[in-house]
């Protein structure tokens, strides 16, 4: 199987990026993500703001953009906002890419530590970020805007959500 390519996102790539997200989303149980979140895909303005910013990724299969990652900075932290396969091209190495090149623009950056929300009990959340050397954080270890991002997603009706980091 050859090595998937992950490259910064050109301007062209962000029309397709919100039917990876959308078709990703089906994948999880409805009890787990509502079925009105299912149909909500990141702001046409925030992967316009990533790209310009070259903090937005894209995977490559099969000649089409397969996959993508949002990440975002505040002071010496990075956060890894959205990362999405789309299903048709799971399993095949995409996401582990995907959060490569964002573990390595954070080293590059010089940031301290990368930091996610996730699913605690779903396989290819949790689990697999653990297998990519992110931590579960403790209440206690939350920084504000994981705190912020975690309450707002229970908000939304999202469940079983966790904060993580690795840091550098």
């Amino acid at each position: 199987m050859a090595a998937p390519r992950i490259r910064l996102a050109a301007v062209d790539d962000l029309p397709r990026l919100p039917d990876i997200e959308l078709a990703a989303a089906a994948l999880f149980p409805e009890g787990d993500l509502p079925a009105l979140l299912r149909l909500v895909s990141t702001p046409d303005s925030a992967l316009v703001a990533a790209q310009r910013e070259g903090r937005l990724w894209v995977a490559e299969h099969g000649g089409a953009v397969a996959g993508f990652a949002l990440a975002s900075r505040n002071r010496e932290c990075g956060y890894l906002d959205e990362m999405d396969v789309h299903p048709d091209h799971g399993r095949r190495g995409l996401g582990r890419a995907l959060v490569g090149a964002v573990q390595d623009w954070a080293r590059a950056s010089g940031l301290r530590s990368l930091n996610l929300t996730t699913f605690a009990h779903l396989p290819w959340n949790a689990p697999f970020y653990a297998s990519m050397g992110f931590r579960r954080l403790e209440d206690r270890e939350l920084c504000p805007l994981l705190s912020e991002a975690l309450a707002a997603q229970r908000a939304a009706g999202l469940r079983q959500r966790i904060a993580m980091r690795q840091t550098f």
